[in-house]
């Protein structure tokens, strides 16, 4: 089936809009197991918690404060301000009233001005992934730690654009290689959990919400299924810490 290249996102914007699949941030917070992307949606803020709960708090006496880049509605407020943190946030959509207007690979923001900086599914979006991470390390300060989150196996969706998608050694490289020291990579389900989701792809694709009692039982049975037969290598997301060295080496001239 040939695409065509004067618009490579109609044929997407023609179906999703339609369907108004783009959630509110408590249904990515806490999604609904009504929802066609439960099982990706579910899994991704379970291993969210857990990295933001891994960080030592506090990094330092003054207020810690996290940058969400990319925000959108910024579904992980909830779990970042639960730790005491002070969230601001990022987004190239003015409509989404974030505290600052910006692209990951250029967030206009002084260096070494924050202690977390949360950066979820937004590196699949980015023109230019690598340099989206060396911006990332230039506002952390010394010591502070990236929470990112990117998909493996995920259905186009230009929220503008869509250009990447990561294996588990590409997106640990790619924050090596911006100086990021890697602390703890995690799989957003297996074999099986991808299968039931493509699966709920398939049917939004064709009804849309009205399938919801069908996405209820694919999603139970992919859940408990995946738990039994987990194989992490075809996944659906991964989610990674990394930290800022306390002393950034820098190369000689």
């Amino acid at each position: 089936m040939e695409i065509d290249l004067r618009d490579i996102s109609s044929a997407f914007r023609n179906t999703h809009e339609k369907r108004q699949s783009r959630h509110a941030a408590s249904d990515r917070h806490r999604p609904s197991i009504f929802q066609y992307d439960y099982l990706s949606l579910d899994a991704l803020v379970t291993d969210v918690e857990r990295l933001i709960a891994e960080i030592p708090l506090p990094l330092r006496n003054d207020p810690t404060i996290a940058l969400d880049v990319g925000c959108g509605k910024s579904p992980y407020r909830e779990l970042i301000e639960s730790r005491g943190l002070v969230l601001k946030t990022l987004d190239i959509d003015e409509h989404s009233a974030p505290d600052f207007i910006g692209a990951v690979e250029d967030t206009g923001l002084p260096e070494a001005g924050f202690d977390l900086v949360l950066c979820t599914q937004v590196l699949e979006h980015a023109k230019y992934p690598e340099l989206g991470v060396r911006e990332i390390f230039r506002i952390l300060r010394p010591g502070g730690y990236l929470i990112a989150t990117a998909p493996h196996v995920w259905f186009y969706h230009p929220h503008p654009s869509d250009n990447w998608r990561f294996t588990q050694e590409g997106l640990t490289r790619l924050v090596a290689s911006a100086g990021f020291e890697p602390i703890r990579l995690l799989s957003q389900g297996g074999s099986v959990l991808s299968y039931f989701q493509i699966v709920n792809f398939l049917i939004f694709g064709l009804i849309g919400k009205l399938a919801a009692p069908a996405y209820a039982v694919t999603n139970v049975v992919g859940k408990i299924s995946d738990r039994l037969f987990h194989n992490s290598l075809f996944c659906l997301n991964f989610a990674l810490l990394a930290r800022k060295p306390a002393a950034v080496v820098r190369d000689r001239p």
